[in-house]
């Protein structure tokens, strides 16, 4: 009953009655007038006759009526279909998340403007293809569409999966996967809709903030430390002084001296602790870059891992000044240093040349290491987030995302050239303040 009264009431019935009861109220009425008036001293026959005609008159207005009217409304409501349709096209089209159709058999059917942005492919180039030409071939091996195949038949829906996409140029993308079922006006399932939301970012910068809570307690422990072991380091220094001057054997005396030598290393590593540990301010400046250099290699060359390194250092001495936030060169510095560092390891003669120049209105810094160099399906990957090639453990895969991300806000650019098994080089490009 519901269904018959919703259907009057869109059909709107009750205006189609008023209008036909209007209509025969009109012709009969003028049928009266003419009866009473015009022919009032007709025969039978003519009155059969007219009384006929009135009623194919009647029908063929109310027909055309009714044709007329059902037509206008039909138009109307295709018109507001397809005002509906262009209203939902344009919220999934313009949507930032990629939102992708397919069909029984897993093929493509429609991709949207965010699909495009997020993962690289033209719609025209992918509709037709199966999903599993945008999968990780690890997934497809661990049969991933027949999980979340179960859970859609389980559940009828999947919601916030997280998995990883491939883009056109086959970097992996972090995503978070929602997919329901596609019905038909028989309620029938017809294929599926999958929205997908790009999580790189989120996740990058979740690892940012917990990276950087983790050299914040470094920081506060290396300044700790500092100060702690400065006090002993005084009064050692001046115990060696002391036994300096109290003994003329030449032996002792460059034993002596070796420990004092030795003692001004330890210094000098403690202070670039406290700088180091000091909060960073994130205001630009106008700087010399050389001077950050410096600061750089003269702090990486008390670690460890870089006691068997030659730094190189071939610096312009007219190279202009740069706006940046120091702290934040410094950490690409060292992010490129380090890398340089580990990717020569087990070479005979480690070495990292660091070169500036000033050429087209920018400064240009160069970093080059003599190690293992970068494979070539490496390359065009190495800026992604969360990417490396080091073991497990030993590398987040985040620092050379991070200063690519750092190079980019200061309008500058990052870029890398290597030859495998030979050597390996990173260009930057700033913008200068002439």
């Amino acid at each position: 009953m519901k269904e018959v009264i919703r259907f009057l009431r869109e059909a709107r019935m009750g205006y189609l009655l008023f209008t036909s009861l209007l209509i025969l109220g009109v012709v009969y009425g003028s049928f009266e007038i003419v009866d009473q008036t015009i022919l009032s001293s007709a025969d039978q026959q003519t009155m059969r006759w007219m009384y006929f005609s009135r009623g194919v008159i009647v029908s063929l207005i109310l027909m055309v009526w009714a044709a007329w009217t059902v037509y206008n409304y039909r138009e109307y409501y295709e018109d507001q279909l397809e005002a509906t349709k262009m209203r939902y096209s344009d919220i999934i089209e313009h949507s930032a998340d990629a939102i992708i159709s397919l069909d029984l058999d897993n093929m493509i059917t429609s991709w949207n403007s965010g699909a495009e942005k997020m993962l690289g492919w033209q719609r025209d180039e992918i509709i037709g293809k199966p999903i599993s030409d945008i999968m990780p071939e690890e997934l497809i091996e661990m049969q991933e569409l027949q999980r979340i195949k179960s859970d859609m038949q389980r559940r009828g829906h999947v919601s916030n999966y997280e998995t990883e996409r491939l883009t056109k140029n086959g970097e992996r993308k972090l995503v978070n996967l929602t997919e329901s079922y596609i019905r038909n006006n028989k309620d029938e399932i017809i294929g599926r809709s999958q929205i997908l939301r790009d999580l790189t970012d989120i996740k990058m910068k979740e690892e940012q903030i917990q990276q950087s809570e983790r050299l914040a307690t470094v920081g506060h422990m290396a300044a700790g430390v500092a100060h702690e072991v400065g006090n002993p380091l005084t009064a050692i220094s001046s115990l060696v002084q002391v036994c300096q001057r109290k003994t003329d054997d030449a032996f002792v005396q460059n034993q002596l001296k070796k420990v004092r030598e030795h003692i001004q290393r330890i210094n000098k590593i403690v202070r670039d602790l406290v700088d180091f540990s000091r909060p960073s301010k994130m205001q630009s400046e106008n700087v010399q870059i050389n001077e950050i250099i410096e600061s750089a290699v003269g702090l990486l060359q008390h670690d460890a891992r870089c006691k068997d390194v030659t730094f190189e250092m071939n610096l312009s001495k007219d190279l202009p000044l740069i706006s940046c936030v120091p702290d934040q060169v410094h950490q690409v510095l060292v992010n490129l240093l380090l890398n340089a560092v580990d990717a020569m390891e087990g070479e005979e003669d480690p070495k990292v040349t660091v070169k500036t120049k000033k050429e087209n209105d920018a400064a240009w810094l160069t970093v080059t290491d003599n190690g293992k160099g970068i494979k070539e399906e490496h390359l065009s990957r190495i800026f992604e987030p969360f990417f490396t090639t080091k073991e497990v453990g030993t590398g987040t895969g985040l620092g050379l995302s991070v200063s690519h991300g750092i190079v980019n806000k200061m309008g500058g650019s990052i870029s890398v050239e290597s030859t495998y098994g030979e050597k390996t080089t990173f260009i930057i490009q700033l913008p200068t303040n002439n």
